[in-house]
């Protein structure tokens, strides 16, 4: 026949160390588990990503307060509050870092506008042709 919980008044069979499930809490056999530091390198890639990400949101609060809210490729209006996903970068900021805070790379599209970019360009002929323009224009 299995034990019964320690806990008082508890009639649930025991899980683990003489409690059952519901508590486990109560034991002291447990071992703590210890969260690991960050390095330092860690840190400070911790600290510039953060200072980017701030950065990024007010450039892109700016952006929203002097735009119309209309989806570049569908015309269509965008909604409520600015979110990161309405901001697309025509030249992508990972190749194209130095292009990464100019209004021009910057369009306003919805969620499924924006997704329809980074999966499959010829979906958004609008964009790619601005997209083409650009890299004719600041990389030849």
């Amino acid at each position: 026949m299995p034990k019964t919980c320690n806990f008082d008044g508890c009639k649930y069979n025991q899980f683990g160390g003489g409690f059952c499930a519901n508590h486990q809490y109560k034991r002291t056999d447990k071992k703590r588990k210890v969260i690991p530091k960050t390095s330092k390198k860690g840190r400070k890639k911790l600290t510039v990503k953060k200072d980017l990400t701030e950065r990024d949101h007010r450039f892109f609060e700016e952006i929203w307060e002097e735009s119309p809210h209309i989806d570049f490729e569908t015309d269509i209006p965008i909604l409520g509050e600015a979110l990161t996903l309405y901001f697309h970068h025509v030249l992508e900021k990972h190749l194209y870092p130095k292009f990464r805070y100019k209004k021009w790379n910057i369009v306003l599209v919805s969620w499924e506008t924006h997704s329809k970019c980074h999966n499959n360009m010829d979906f958004v002929p609008k964009i790619k042709a601005y997209q083409d323009y650009l890299i004719k224009k600041y990389l030849k």
